[in-house]
């Protein structure tokens, strides 16, 4: 072999040497990708900012702090969760001319999209007294409080101005939550029920069925109930002339809570005191008994002893 022929293998090999040397690392080391969240760590802020306004307070608005994960991917949103609040006031004003402020009352309720489903007019002394109770939307129960203080007499003051709210969400949830877990296990009680053949199992699945069933009828009333309650707000209104006190209306229903705690503590209150009572009873009815079956003893021998002939 010639030396013309050795000569181009020998410069392809230098030129490959050359140009490996003088990019040593370029070549073998490429900058890694960076992963593409500077974009969706801002969209997913603001989505989360646009299904709950309330700020990093809110239920969507909490996993906003954490967008992406180690991997670097966005973490869902959760859901808004719409609070269930139930709103009951009581206000009392002074009024110039009752038959006038029902008049102006009406004009209230009216632009409130309330209704009023009670009403009492009474006269005691030629003074006249009423007593209303308002129902209204819950979004508007605070600007129907507001109009009806409003109504009362110029310089007098609020009678008596009182609400009470109770958040029942998280009732209402865990309500839905044993709703849920049941209607499971009467879909599977029905899945064993039909393909069950021996008398027996058919009888015991359909007892089950019966007894998870109204187990769900129940959880269902109570949940139709708070929403019944959190769907309507009610103002208990009484309307005083002014310079006369009030002589005591119709008392607004108690609290079904609160009325079943006070017969529960009056039914223990009785059952204590039949308790002192039996007591006593146990301890000194002993005393009487054995007296008088000691003279019942002693008369029967007196009147039963031989006579002397």
């Amino acid at each position: 072999m010639s030396i013309r022929h050795l000569a181009i293998p020998l410069v392809l090999a230098a030129t490959v040497l050359l140009a490996a040397c003088a990019n040593p690392i370029s070549s073998s080391k490429t900058a890694p990708p960076q992963p593409n969240v500077s974009v969706a760590q801002p969209a997913a802020a603001d989505s989360a900012r646009a299904v709950n306004p309330a700020g990093p307070t809110g239920f969507a608005a909490a996993p906003a702090a954490v967008q992406a994960n180690s991997a670097g991917s966005a973490l869902p949103t959760l859901p808004s969760v719409n609070r269930m609040i139930i709103k009951n006031g009581a206000l009392g004003i002074s009024v110039d001319d009752t038959e006038s402020a029902l008049s102006q009352v009406g004009q209230v309720v009216q632009s409130v999209q309330g209704v009023i489903t009670n009403q009492t007019v009474r006269t005691e002394n030629g003074a006249v007294f009423a007593n209303l109770v308002i129902q209204v939307p819950p979004d508007n129960f605070e600007s129907a409080l507001a109009a009806l203080r409003n109504l009362r007499a110029k310089g007098s003051p609020v009678l008596n101005d009182s609400v009470n709210s109770q958040d029942v969400t998280e009732q209402f949830v865990d309500l839905q939550a044993q709703f849920n877990n049941l209607q499971r296990t009467r879909d599977a009680y029905q899945g064993l029920l039909s393909k069950a053949t021996s008398v027996a199992d058919i009888i015991t699945l359909t007892r089950e069925l019966n007894t998870v069933q109204t187990q769900m009828d129940q959880i269902q009333g109570r949940q139709n109930l708070i929403s019944r309650q959190a769907a309507v707000s009610t103002i208990n209104l009484s309307l005083t002339p002014v310079g006369v006190a009030s002589i005591g209306g119709p008392a607004p229903l108690p609290d079904p809570a609160q009325a079943a705690k006070q017969a529960w503590q009056a039914l223990l209150t009785g059952l204590q005191g039949l308790a002192v009572v039996l007591i006593w009873l146990a301890i000194l009815t002993p005393i009487p008994v054995a007296l008088a079956i000691g003279g019942w003893i002693i008369y029967r021998r007196l009147t039963n002893a031989p006579r002397p002939t």
